[in-house]
C-alpha cells in the first residue's frame, strides 16, 4: 500500500469544538484513528461563536479570501487560530460570516426573533453558500501560507465538496495542489443536505470555477457541490455500503436522495460505501463512573445485574418528571420482568416516528380493530421535533388505559441518552432511510438490542444474531418484529444474552474506527495518492 504521511481534513464541525450532527463524531474519531496509525492529520473548520476561545492559540496568520459576487469584486479577511485535539492540529477560521451567528447551520430562535421573523428558526442561514466557500478557500489558502502539500485532502460532506474542483480548476490553486489527492465523504444524501444553490452566477463568481465546470454540476436547475467535486475527486464515498447502493440505484425522481445517484451515473461518477465506525470505549458499561451510570455491567460476559440497577434508577428518574432539565410526560412501572422498549431520535418522518407510534398502538391495543399484541411492554422515548409526533406520544403517555406503560422525555441530553441505552432491553430505529446509523452501535455496546428497519446502513444489524430487522416499512412489520424479539427475551433468555454478546463482539471485530480506517479509508487514500503519483 502506498505510504501515507500527511492527511488534511476539512469539515464544518468536530466533536469537542463545535457541531450538531453525526459529522462531528465521525470527523473526530476518524482523525484519531489516522493518528493512531502513525499518520499526521490536521483539520480545518470554522471558528463559531460557541467555541471556547480560551483553549485556542493565535497563529498570527491572516488570510485574504476572494469572495466575488456577480456585481462586485470582494474579499473576506479571516484570522486563523489553532488548538490540539486527539493528536491533531485543528485550524479554526475566524471570518465575519461565522462570527456574527449563534448557530452553525441554522437560525436560532433568538436570531429569528431579533430579525422579527420567528419562522426563520431552524432554517438555513441565507449566506450558507458563502459560509461554505469561505471555509474551502481558507483551507487551500492556509496550506499555501504554511507551504504544506499534504498527500490528501479529505472533504466532509457537501459543505466542502467544491475543494477537489477548486484544486484543479482555479488557476491560483491548480499548480500548487497538482500532486495532492482529494476525496469526498457524503454523510447524508437526503433533502436539505446538498448545499446546492440556484444562483448560477453567484456560484461561478464566488468559487472562481469556470462556467463550464459549474454547468457540469447542474441538477434540477441548481448547482450541486457533490456533482462538481465528484468530477474531480479521487474518490467519493458515503457512510455505508448499502446506502451507497441505494443512492446509486435510485431513479432520477427519487426524493429521499433528490436523484443524486442518477446524476452520478450520468456523469460516470462512482460512489463507494465505507460504513462508519464507533469507539467502543465511549460506550463501555463496565466503566459506569465515566458514563454517569448507576452501576457497572458487562454484555460480553453476561454479567447483567448492574443493568437492572441502571433500569431502576432510570425509572425513578423518569417518574420524577424531569431528567437533566428535560420535561418528562408519563410514568413507567418499576417491573424488571417487563421488557423496556426505547427510542432516542429526532421526531421526524425520516426517522420513522409515525411507524413507531403505530407499533406502540398495536402493541398496547389502542386500535379498535386490533387486539393488543402485548399490553405489558413498557415504552420510553427521548427526542424532540415534529409537534404532531410529540402530541401523539404525549397522549399515549397520559392515557389512563396505559398508565405506567409509556413515557416521553422531550428534548435531548447526552446524560439521559446514556442512561436510556443502559436501561433498555430493546432499541428501536424505524428510519425511512438511514445512511449509516450510529445509535444502533451505541445501544448494542450497552446491551440494548436493536430492532431496526433494514434500510441503508441499518442492514449491519443481523437479524437474530446481533439484533432484529424487518421489512417492509410499516407499523405492522415493526410490531411483529418487536413481538418476536420479546418472545425470545421472555422464553429464551440465553438466546437474548447471546445476541447481546454477539453484537458487541461484531463491533469490536468490524466496526471500530481502527478497523474502518484499515479496511475502508486507507485503501481509498492509497488509491488517491497513487493516482497523483502516476499523473504525468
Amino acid at each position: 500500500m502506498t505510504s501515507l504521511r500527511n492527511i488534511w481534513m476539512v469539515s464544518r464541525e468536530m466533536e469537542g469544538v463545535a457541531g450538531v450532527g453525526g459529522v462531528k463524531d465521525a470527523t473526530r474519531q476518524l482523525l484519531a484513528a489516522i493518528v493512531r496509525r502513525g499518520i499526521q492529520a490536521n483539520l480545518v473548520m470554522p471558528l463559531y461563536t460557541q467555541a471556547d476561545r480560551s483553549r485556542l492559540s493565535d497563529t498570527g496568520i491572516e488570510l485574504t479570501i476572494p469572495t466575488d459576487t456577480p456585481e462586485a469584486h470582494r474579499t473576506t479577511r479571516a484570522h486563523v487560530f489553532r488548538t490540539e485535539m486527539v493528536g491533531t492540529t485543528v485550524y479554526l477560521i475566524d471570518a465575519p460570516c461565522y462570527a456574527n451567528k449563534q448557530g452553525i447551520y441554522t437560525y436560532t430562535l433568538a436570531e429569528a426573533q431579533r430579525a422579527g421573523q420567528p419562522g426563520l428558526a431552524g432554517s438555513g442561514y441565507d449566506d450558507f453558500f458563502e459560509m461554505n466557500v469561505v471555509l474551502q478557500k481558507a483551507a487551500l489558502e492556509l496550506l499555501q501560507v504554511l507551504r504544506i502539500r499534504p498527500d490528501l485532502i479529505h472533504c466532509q460532506d457537501a459543505h466542502t465538496a467544491f475543494i477537489p474542483a477548486m484544486m484543479r480548476c482555479v488557476p491560483r490553486y491548480a499548480d500548487y495542489f497538482a500532486t495532492v489527492g482529494s476525496g469526498i465523504t457524503i454523510h447524508n444524501a437526503g433533502p436539505g443536505y446538498h448545499q446546492e444553490t440556484y444562483d448560477l452566477a453567484l456560484a461561478s463568481a464566488i468559487t472562481e470555477l469556470p462556467a463550464s465546470v459549474i454547468d457540469r454540476g447542474l441538477h434540477r436547475t441548481g448547482v450541486y457541490p457533490f456533482l462538481v467535486g465528484g468530477l474531480y475527486a479521487d474518490f467519493i464515498n458515503t457512510v455505508s455500503e448499502n446506502y451507497a447502493r441505494e443512492v446509486m440505484e435510485a431513479p432520477e425522481d427519487d426524493e429521499q436522495t433528490v436523484g443524486i445517484g442518477a446524476a452520478f451515473r450520468a456523469r460516470g461518477i462512482q460512489l463507494v460505501g465505507v460504513t462508519n465506525g464507533i469507539d467502543p470505549d465511549e460506550y463501555d458499561p463496565t466503566n459506569p463512573t465515566a458514563m454517569g451510570l448507576a452501576a457497572a455491567y458487562n454484555p460480553l460476559t453476561g454479567d447483567l445485574a448492574g443493568k437492572i440497577v441502571c433500569r431502576r434508577a432510570l425509572i425513578a428518574e423518569v417518574n420524577s418528571g424531569k431528567s437533566n432539565g428535560l420535561k418528562i410526560e408519563g410514568r413507567l412501572e418499576d417491573a424488571p420482568n417487563r421488557p423496556l422498549v426505547t427510542m432516542i431520535s429526532r421526531l421526524t418522518a425520516q426517522k420513522g416516528v409515525d411507524r413507531f407510534i403505530g407499533a406502540i398502538r398495536l402493541m398496547l391495543g389502542d386500535l379498535p380493530t386490533h387486539p393488543p399484541l402485548d399490553p405489558e411492554v413498557l415504552f420510553l422515548v427521548l427526542g424532540d421535533g415534529d409537534p404532531s409526533y410529540l402530541h401523539a406520544l404525549t397522549e399515549l403517555a397520559h392515557d389512563a388505559r396505559y398508565h405506567g406503560r409509556v413515557a416521553v422525555a422531550m428534548g435531548y441530553g447526552p446524560g439521559p441518552a446514556l442512561r436510556i441505552y443502559a436501561a433498555g432491553d430493546f432499541f428501536v430505529n424505524p428510519a425511512a432511510f438511514e445512511p449509516c446509523g450510529l445509535t444502533d452501535y451505541m445501544a448494542q455496546l450497552m446491551g440494548n438490542v436493536p430492532v431496526v428497519h433494514l434500510v441503508g446502513g441499518l442492514v449491519k444489524v443481523q437479524d437474530g444474531a446481533t439484533g432484529y430487522g424487518y421489512r417492509p416499512h410499516t407499523s405492522e412489520a415493526l410490531a411483529a418484529t418487536l413481538q418476536r424479539a420479546i418472545t425470545v427475551f421472555r422464553e429464551q433468555p440465553e438466546v437474548h444474552r447471546r445476541i447481546m454478546r454477539q453484537a458487541v463482539e461484531t463491533i469490536h471485530a468490524r466496526y471500530t474506527w481502527d478497523k474502518v480506517l484499515e479496511n475502508g479509508y486507507l485503501p481509498l487514500y492509497a488509491r488517491a495518492v497513487r493516482r497523483q503519483v502516476s499523473t504525468p
